[in-house]
């Protein structure tokens, strides 16, 4: 019996900050049951993460982005597949937030970041920016 290859990706996330403690979280799909998240999702092929992050927010909110500062990556294994998540902390430089190809973008206070649901490694991040200080 054969191993299946471990499939591996990158995706890029935006912590998109308005004021010093807000961040906007998403939804992708109306499932009621479907977990939140920051913007941004999977990085193409031959694609920056920074490139696909653009696209993405772009895609997403209608919104084009400046970046502040980049968070070291980290890798989550989900068993079948291992990615590699890039988070940035970025603003909003033109546009106003539209459910694009989102649902339910709201903007939250980073200490009520913890009373949505999330998927584990968007968690490990949730609790990060609502412990850690931020520039």
């Amino acid at each position: 019996m054969s191993r299946q290859p471990l499939t591996r990706w990158t995706e890029a996330r935006a912590l998109l900050r308005s004021g010093p403690d807000e961040f906007l979280i998403i939804k992708t799909t109306a499932d009621p049951s479907a977990n939140y998240e920051f913007p941004g999702g999977r990085v193409a092929d031959r694609e920056s993460p920074e490139a696909a992050l653009r696209r993405l927010c772009r895609e997403q909110l209608g919104v084009t982005i400046d970046f502040q500062i980049g968070q070291p990556p980290f890798q989550y294994a989900f068993g079948t597949h291992t990615v590699t998540f890039r988070y940035y902390i970025c603003s909003i430089r033109a546009g106003e937030i539209a459910a694009v190809g989102c649902v339910e973008p709201r903007w939250v206070a980073r200490a009520q970041l913890r009373d949505y649901i999330f998927d584990a490694p968007t968690q490990q991040v949730v609790d990060w920016l609502v412990e850690a200080p931020l520039p």
